[in-house]
């Protein structure tokens, strides 16, 4: 099994402080290690605005692209700009909904929260309750950490699960999520990882070689990881392999391994 085989996912992350450069997104590169581990192919990660119309936008044409899986970061707040529940509805033609569930969950949530003395009264005001009105026919999913449930959406053969942006819960609400995402990605494939030192200065050396490994150990990528021009660099080489167990995804790996050393040997005597 190759990694173009794989589910194909999209990654949409929402937030004006991310196009800005306030905020780095960090919630992106977890999520896409998390997702290849889980046997997914990440073929593309967007960046959007706090806009109704961006999301909707993006989420349309990752669909268009044939992603099977999309998940979104952000926007699932109690303000005016946290709009990515909305964007959901629009993107698939579904009206927003109170969810009994999610009020029941932000309404537990804000018990908390003011027993706790983190908020003065818990009541559901109208900001709270926008926390609840999900795309017609989502689920809410647990947020063991904050105050607005994560959401997932089956339409067809698309999923869409909606993170918070706040990284901790963000990652906590994926990690209750996981048997969804499995759920869409179908088999699990396993993966193998090793980074070596090439013995090169020169990335341009090794293309040819890194091109010949990969094509004579079919579910292995190799991928040089280039720092600068120096004579004295010694790049690093990444080799990813998959396999349908982690025995297959090991083996390939180690294929791959022997292979590039030769590659690399051959370059060195040079």
């Amino acid at each position: 099994m190759s990694p173009d085989s794989a589910t194909l996912v999209e990654i949409v992350a929402v937030g004006r402080e991310l196009l800005t450069g306030h905020t780095v997104d960090t919630n992106s590169a977890w999520l896409a290690a998390s997702l290849v581990r889980l046997g997914s192919r990440v073929a593309r990660i967007t960046v959007v605005d706090d806009d109704l119309a961006a999301i909707a936008d993006a989420l349309t044409a990752a669909c268009g692209r044939g992603a099977a899986l999309v998940v979104t970061t952000g926007g699932l707040g109690p303000t005016a700009d946290d709009c990515t529940l909305a964007g959901v509805a629009e993107a698939f033609g579904r009206r927003l909904e109170e969810h009994p569930a999610a009020l029941a969950f932000v309404a537990r949530r804000y018990g908390e929260l003011a027993a706790a003395g983190a908020v003065a009264d818990p009541a559901l005001t109208p900001s709270r309750r926008k926390m609840a009105a999900l795309p017609a026919g989502a689920q809410p999913l647990d947020n063991p950490i904050g105050s607005a449930p994560g959401v997932l959406l089956n339409v067809g053969h698309h999923t869409v699960i909606v993170l918070p942006g706040v990284p901790v819960e963000m990652r906590a609400v994926f990690e209750a999520a996981t048997s969804h995402v499995r759920a869409r990605l179908g088999a699990a494939t396993y993966v193998a990882e090793r980074e070596i030192a090439s013995g090169l200065g020169d990335e341009s050396l090794m293309a040819a070689a890194l091109e010949r490994v990969a094509a004579a150990v079919p579910g292995a990528h190799l991928k040089s990881l280039a720092t600068t021009f120096s004579p004295s660099c010694d790049l690093q080489v990444r080799i990813t392999a998959t396999g349908a167990d982690q025995a297959e995804a090991d083996a390939r790996l180690a294929r791959a391994l022997e292979y590039l050393t030769e590659e690399l040997a051959r370059l060195q005597r040079r």
